[in-house]
Order: C-alpha cells, then structure tokens, then sequence
C-alpha cells in the first residue's frame, strides 16, 4: 500500500512541477532554459511545446542509457508522458487566455512558477520511480562528476538557454533568473523532502545488527 501512497506523491510532483513550468512560461519573463529549447522548436514545428518534450526526452533517454552503459530505462516513459501531457494541458488548456497585465503580476507568476518547479522535482526525485530523463541525467552528472545537483544544474541549463535563443524562443531576465536559481531551489527541497525516502527505504536494523 505505501507504493500507492508514494506514486500519487510521485505523480504529484511531475504535476506540480509541469504546473511550474507552465507559469514561468505565461508569466512573459522569459521561458526557462531547459523549456526553451521547446517553445523554440514548437515556434518552427507544427507540434505543441509538450509533445516537443515528449520527443527530446526519449532522445535524452538513449544517451543516458549509452552514458551509464546500461539498458534505456523505458520506465521513464511514464514520467515523459505525464510531463508532456500536463504541460500541453496547463499552456493550451487551464492558463491559455491568461494574461498578467501588471508587472507585480508577473513577477508573481513568474516566482510562483519557479518554487513549483523546484519543490516539484525535489519531491519527485525522492521517490523509487523513474525519473524524466532531464533530471537524471542531472543525476548522472553529479556522480560522474561530483558536482552538486545545482551546479550541474546550472551548466546544463545555461547551454540549453544558448540553443532557445538561437531558435527564437523568448529569453530574458526570467531565463536567466531561471538558470542561476531553479538549481539551488531543487537542492534546498531535496533536502526538505527527505523524509519522502523513509517511506520507501528500509531502514530496520540488519540481523547482525541486532545480534
């Protein structure tokens, strides 16, 4: 029973960080790095930014799988669907027609967005399932190269913010703001959430232990 518990937690999270993205994303400030490589290919292609998604994550899925030398983790389609398909339906759907006229409210949405997105993650990463391949490959990263999951973070998402804006997506202040703290927001709930993993860890004693 703690496995449904943990998967609607689980599910909760992408949701909640898909939610994030979407805010970000309507506030005008800028798209989010990692999101503008999207939005600057749905600008070209007659696809929605999530489906864009959908198809750059099983991409990232194989060069995880070819970096770790092990087999694709199909798994992890779970999370690209539900990523995918939450971010279409809150874009396109829930905050389509929303506007936010006044700079407070933009910034609002915008700040909002940003600690949706970071305690989204954080919440879904401590858990057992499997990860969007973005963020584990973020994962990856820090192992590989003992960096902290912020600086990793920030690496990875000021290249793609590079490729957004060659591809015409908007990038402004709020991409940058983006790049420099969605990293350390992610590593500050992470810690926060530990107590998601004692749900799932077994943290009973050994038998030598008790002997």
């Amino acid at each position: 029973m703690k496995y449904v518990y943990l998967f609607i937690i689980y599910a909760g999270g992408l949701v909640l960080s898909s939610l994030g993205l979407a805010l970000i994303i309507q506030s005008g400030l800028g798209v989010g790095p990692g999101d503008s490589v999207a939005v600057g290919l749905s600008m070209h292609l007659p696809i929605t930014v999530g489906s864009v998604m959908i198809i750059a994550f099983i991409i990232l899925l194989l060069v995880n799988a070819w970096l770790e030398k092990k087999r694709p983790q199909y798994e992890s389609l779970i999370p690209i669907i539900i990523r995918g398909r939450t971010v279409d339906l809150f874009l396109y759907g829930w905050l389509e027609n929303v506007e936010y006229e006044m700079w407070w409210a933009q910034w609002g949405i915008f700040t909002l967005g940003l600690i949706a997105t970071a305690v989204g993650v954080a919440v879904y990463l401590r858990t057992p399932f499997p990860r969007i391949p973005l963020d584990h490959f973020m994962m990856i990263m820090n192992e590989k190269t003992n960096q902290s999951k912020s600086s990793v973070r920030i690496y990875s998402e000021s290249g793609m913010a590079l490729i957004g804006f060659l591809l015409g997506a908007p990038v402004g202040l709020g991409t940058l703001i983006v790049a420099l703290l969605l990293g350390p927001f992610i590593q500050w709930s992470y810690q926060v959430a530990r107590p998601i993993a004692s749900l799932w860890l077994d943290t009973s004693p050994s038998p030598q232990k008790k002997a």
